[in-house]
């Protein structure tokens, strides 16, 4: 089967040009539409077609001109072959064929029958000339009746018996074959004006046709113009959503790596600053710690100032060597009485397993400031104890007073005890009142001691220190 190259119009134009059957196979993706059109294919079928002119189109199912097509004739199985004659009558339309011969034979019949319907209109219009020479048999027929007339007349007259009836026979027979030849006149008008009636109605049959032809065609033209430009909007509408989607999706991905962005940038700089603030702290107090150690290290003595209960403070030098013993020894004959010793920073109270450590080890190297609490405390008792709040502390600040008063009331007698250590007193460095070598009381604040004024102010060193309350001269 050979399928017009053509559109849809000029193939029915052909047709219509041919007088042959115009051919439309409407077809699918399925396999009933292979089969279909492998019949169509067959050197019987093309035979059969191509020898009466016949003109074929394919149309795909989901295309605009099988839309349009079925808008005109209606589609309602696929595959579907239509066999259309010129007139636009359809003649047959196979949608399910069982076998070849049977499509064949079909084929046959379609081709069949759009040769009869020409033959016909053929002989129809063959019948319209004849009209125009219909006059020759008619005046033949009416000369064979007038000699049929004559030769009628002619043996009445010789089987006659007088001359007398020859004349009226004769006007009989001429007034006769002057009727006969006005009834071929009337008959060949008749047929003129018939003829002529017939090809007026013909050509308007054929100008309604081509005008519904053409209307049809200019309706196909205009709804494919339709279709294919509400197509274009649609694709147009289509791609401009698709492109609004991708840029949102393109937004969306930009914002979310930003996001990403900051929060890993936001992360890696707070790990950065933990770490380093981190790596800062642990390197300063490696370096504090470095420093002490070193500090300690090097220094070869301790400057201990002892703060007495009373506020006052005597200051000592120690070497970095000497075991807390000493110190402990040293501060007991000064005070001349037990005492506990306690450090406030950090916080701590010594206790007799402190006595064979050096000061160093006790990081009362190269200074440091202890706290002499009256009284002595067992190991138990100091270690539960808290600095000066507990219970030795509360205890030695409430009889401070009262040694106080003891020294005064001692050095107005004159009653002096011998000091426990002759070594002590030269090697003491007394610091009556809170000076800038203590540095821990406020210049403008006087011990208790001080408070106090006699007639002896201007007396020996050793008696001042017996009456100020920092001597180691006890009754």
């Amino acid at each position: 089967m050979k399928w017009f190259e053509g559109d849809i119009p000029r193939a029915i134009q052909q047709a219509k040009l041919n007088k042959s059957v115009f051919i439309v196979f409407i077809t699918g993706e399925d396999d009933s539409s292979v089969e279909m059109e492998s019949y169509l294919h067959t050197d019987d079928v093309t035979a059969v077609v191509e020898g009466n002119n016949g003109v074929a189109v394919k149309l795909l199912a989901n295309s605009n001109d099988c839309k349009f097509f079925s808008q005109i004739y209606p589609v309602v199985v696929i595959p579907s072959t239509f066999f259309i004659a010129d007139t636009g009558l359809p003649l047959e339309v196979i949608a399910e064929c069982k076998s070849h011969e049977d499509f064949l034979a079909k084929v046959k019949n379609a081709v069949e029958m759009q040769k009869r319907a020409t033959s016909s209109q053929a002989s129809h219009l063959a019948q319209q000339p004849q009209a125009s020479t219909g006059a020759s048999p008619v005046v033949a027929s009416a000369a064979g009746d007038v000699n049929e007339d004559v030769d009628g007349a002619v043996a009445a007259t010789r089987s006659g018996s007088g001359d007398d009836e020859v004349p009226e026979d004769t006007a009989d027979t001429e007034q006769s074959l002057e009727d006969k030849v006005e009834r071929a006149k009337q008959l060949v008008e008749k047929k003129r004006e018939e003829k002529v009636k017939n090809e007026a109605e013909e050509e308007r049959r054929r100008e309604v046709e081509r005008r519904t032809t053409g209307r049809s065609v200019q309706k196909l033209h205009q709804q494919q113009r339709e279709m294919e430009m509400l197509e274009a909007k649609m694709e147009l509408k289509k791609d401009r959503e698709e492109e609004k989607l991708a840029r949102k999706r393109v937004k969306e991905e930009i914002e979310r790596d930003r996001a990403e962005k900051a929060a890993r940038f936001n992360k890696e700089k707070d790990e950065k600053t933990k770490l380093a603030e981190e790596a800062k702290k642990k390197k300063l107090q490696e370096q504090q710690a470095a420093l002490a150690e070193e500090q300690a290290r090097r220094s070869d003595t301790a400057r201990i100032q002892f703060r007495m209960p009373d506020g006052s403070s005597v200051t000592q030098q120690f070497s970095a060597t000497d075991t807390f013993a000493s110190v402990h020894q040293f501060i007991t004959q000064h005070v001349g009485s037990p005492v506990t010793l306690s450090r406030t920073f950090p916080r701590r109270t010594f206790t007799t397993e402190d006595q064979t450590l050096t000061l160093q080890e006790l990081q009362l190297a190269p200074s440091a400031a202890i706290m002499v609490i009256p009284g002595g405390v067992s190991t138990s008792v100091v270690r539960s104890s808290s600095g000066i709040f507990s219970f030795s502390g509360i205890t030695g600040l409430l009889l401070a007073p009262v040694y106080f008063v003891w020294n005064i009331i001692g050095s107005l007698l004159g009653l002096s005890r011998p000091s426990s250590s002759g070594s002590a007193p030269a090697k003491t460095r007394s610091a009556p009142t809170s000076s800038a070598r203590g540095g821990d009381r406020d210049p403008g604040r006087k011990a208790p001691s001080q408070r106090f004024h006699n007639a002896e102010d201007d007396s020996e060193d050793e008696d001042r220190a017996t009456w100020n309350g920092n001597s180691t001269q006890q009754m």
